[in-house]
């Protein structure tokens, strides 16, 4: 009995520390490092969401942990994790803090401590527009016929296999690409977060949030954060400065209002126009002109290929891939005009254009072309040219030409 009483204690003992792990890091070591390391999956627009190839984080969540940062005097680090594997990632403190949209849970709270909560939400369907009606309660969703899809280990999984247990269930891997699904028709509804469903009808036309002001719970957002006392009142007194002052909720505004679906397209145009400097760097190494227009052609033939598998009109291409290169060369004249008058000499870090230039131009013009293929819908609606001209606007390279920024967007905001 003895035996068996020390052993149930240290079953205790360990589990109990298992479960009050987290990040070894508290307020202290977090000012002492001068680095704020911010777990998050991700996504979930409008919270946070991971650019593809560039690995820019942007969302509601993302400008909260820079505020934070910038609060406690530290630089910011994001650190990928995915739903299925948060705490996981918590215990072993590959983070300090997490955030995107992160639900308080009784399970959670084993682990850790939250913030205040800065929203509320709730579970609600999205569905097509045509099934609205088939869709408005539980016991509706709950029927064999009905073909329910969710994203892997958070709380959208679990309230649908609570709720919804004799529906077809399936757990699709990419909680990006997965409202696609249901506009394709292999899932007849997801339930989520009503903020979501909001901002995945204006993304997704064909798809309707059904009651968003009246979901089938509430459940409040907050960080996750580590069992810090002094970490926790600090974090809470600057969340409750935000909300008192209305600032969160204008940042709410701002992100639901982004054009996300928009942003593929204006990373992949800012990432070809930046290569415009390396590239004229290339070329006057080997005092090369910059215009070469039989290399031009094979650009823009192998664009409209590429563009055609995916549906794209040749016209529509061959205007934008045209625009682009000749707002690459608008940057590389002024790039000559400069060095010219400086009378510059040979570029040490100079890239090859046939080994390093043009895989990476090749990269990028399939990116860019995907992204039209996932806009056109989009490009083509008149009513919307002044959210595209907003969506686009905005290039890391027009600090290099305001004009080659005007040049390269010019095709896109009147798509015709």
């Amino acid at each position: 009995m003895r035996a068996t009483t020390l052993l149930l204690s240290l079953l205790i003992a360990a589990t109990a520390g298992a479960a009050s792990a987290g990040p070894a890091r508290q307020l202290a070591g977090i000012t002492a490092s001068g680095e704020l390391r911010v777990g998050t999956p991700a996504d979930y627009k409008p919270y946070t969401y991971r650019l593809g190839h560039s690995g820019d984080y942007l969302g509601l969540d993302i400008d909260l942990a820079a505020g934070l940062a910038k609060r406690l005097g530290v630089r910011l680090t994001m650190v990928p994790t995915s739903w299925p594997t948060l705490l996981a990632d918590w215990n072993a403190d590959k983070f300090d803090i997490a955030v995107g949209g992160i639900s308080i849970t009784p399970e959670r709270q084993q682990h850790a401590l939250f913030s205040i909560a800065y929203q509320r939400d709730g579970k609600t369907p999205i569905t097509r527009c045509d099934n609205v009606q088939r869709f408005q309660t539980l016991a509706q969703i709950n029927q064999p016929d009905v073909r329910l899809i969710v994203n892997p280990g958070g709380t959208n999984e679990r309230f649908a296999r609570s709720h919804a247990p004799r529906a077809q269930l399936t757990v699709y891997p990419d909680n990006v690409t997965i409202f696609g699904q249901i506009a394709a028709g292999k899932a007849d509804l997801m339930m989520t977060d009503a903020m979501e469903t909001r901002l995945q009808q204006r993304l997704h036309p064909e798809l309707c949030a059904v009651h968003p002001d009246q979901p089938f719970d509430t459940a409040d957002k907050a960080m996750l954060l580590p069992r810090d006392p002094a970490l926790k009142a600090l974090v809470d007194q600057w969340l409750q400065e935000r909300i008192t002052s209305g600032a969160l909720q204008q940042d709410v505004k701002h992100w639901l209002a982004f054009p996300w679906a928009l942003e593929p397209l204006r990373q992949a145009i800012d990432q070809r126009l930046l290569l415009a400097e390396p590239v004229a760097r290339a070329k006057w190494n080997r005092q090369a002109p910059i215009e070469d227009l039989p290399r031009e052609a094979l650009v823009i033939a192998a664009a409209v290929k590429q563009g055609s598998a995916l549906g794209l009109p040749t016209q529509r291409v061959e205007a934008v891939f045209r625009a682009q290169i000749e707002a690459s060369k608008t940057v590389q004249r002024e790039l000559y005009q400069r060095w010219t008058a400086q009378h510059a000499g040979r570029f040490d870090d100079a890239p090859d254009l046939a080994t390093d230039i043009r895989p990476e131009l090749d990269r990028i013009t399939t990116e860019l072309l995907a992204a039209l293929a996932a806009n056109q819908a989009i490009l083509l609606d008149a009513n919307r040219r002044d959210e595209v001209a907003q969506g686009l606007r905005t290039l890391d390279a027009t600090a290099l030409s305001a004009a080659a920024a005007q040049q390269a967007l010019a095709p896109l905001i009147n798509f015709q």
